[in-house]
């Protein structure tokens, strides 16, 4: 449903749609706290069995994203419009996304649940986020990976976290954000600045991606992961807020998948951040013939792609 739309609705219809979304806000984020209570206790086995307290709190995220999922597609009646290159079961790969607003994790965990990987995912996330009671606690004991955006000390946690990942052998969603930020009519002037600054395209729906947390998990994570995934999440009706997906004002995601095998992206941090750069430049036509036609359906060629990419970075 157009947000606009639902603001004319009667004023005693929308504290009724109000109510209902504050009950399911307390349904869904109360239990969280539950599921901290077990999370904490799973902490009794993990001197016995590392494997054993790591499937609690696998199946532990598994059943409550799966309730989301559930809650979004059934409850309030989404519906995600797949555009999507096949994706092999049970391959491990990093997953790259734009960032709009707190509703994009549920078309992520939408995605992974088509693929029976919902219980693997693992982000990259704000240090701060660790002390929020509910998602945050819960993903302390998921490996989540916690940047203080200090480089030198985030490179460290990155590269130990994973190495405990290859030892352990765990199955691995990764999930990153390069933006760092989600998407704001001040961040994107601001991404514009560096654009011009370095010479990048210029563009209105994404911001500049930072490439140090992806190329880090790409060399280092190059004998585990099998394949990348470049995610575009699309919001026919206006990027919505959390408060609006609950109110019921969201009926249309539209997602773009493409996959990448991981043995074809470069080597070096240079082409690393180049391939990067493509691929949101790649992003950025998606979501410009979104707004122009409502849709991802109109095909992009990938070799185009890349001629854009070049053409835009030369009439700068």
């Amino acid at each position: 449903m157009d947000p606009a739309i639902a603001h004319e609705r009667p004023l005693l219809v929308r504290w009724m749609v109000y109510g209902r979304a504050i009950l399911i806000s307390f349904l869904i984020f109360a239990p969280l706290l539950l599921i901290n209570a077990l999370q904490t206790l799973s902490l009794i086995v993990k001197p016995i069995s590392k494997p054993m307290f790591r499937s609690i709190n696998r199946n532990l995220a598994q059943f409550y994203w799966s309730i989301l999922v559930w809650t979004m597609e059934k409850v309030y009646r989404v519906r995600m419009e797949w555009h999507s290159d096949e994706l092999p079961a049970r391959e491990d790969a990093i997953l790259i996304a734009n960032h709009q607003t707190a509703v994009d994790v549920m078309p992520l965990f939408a995605l992974a649940e088509r693929c029976g990987r919902i219980g693997d995912m693992k982000f990259f996330v704000k240090e701060v986020f660790k002390y929020i009671p509910g998602p945050g606690w819960g993903m302390v004991f998921l490996d989540c990976i916690f940047l203080k955006r200090r480089w030198m000390a985030d490179r460290r946690r990155i590269k130990n976290t994973f190495a405990r990942f290859r030892a352990d052998k765990i199955p691995l969603w990764l999930n990153i954000f390069p933006e760092g930020t989600r998407f704001t009519a001040q961040k994107l002037v601001e991404a514009q600045n560096t654009a011009k600054h370095y010479k990048l395209p210029i563009c209105d729906h994404v911001l500049v991606p930072y490439a140090k947390a992806f190329e880090t998990s790409v060399l280092a994570l190059e004998n585990q992961v099998q394949a990348v995934y470049d995610i575009t999440i699309g919001y026919p009706h206006g990027i919505p807020t959390l408060w609006q997906l609950l109110c019921g004002e969201v009926s249309l995601i539209e997602v773009h998948v493409a996959r990448f095998p991981l043995n074809t992206l470069p080597r070096n941090a240079d082409g690393i951040e180049q391939w990067l750069n493509d691929r949101f430049w790649a992003k950025e036509q998606h979501l410009r013939c979104l707004q122009q036609n409502g849709s991802f359906k109109a095909p992009i060629k990938p070799q185009h792609e890349a001629l854009g990419y070049a053409e835009a970075a030369a009439l700068l």
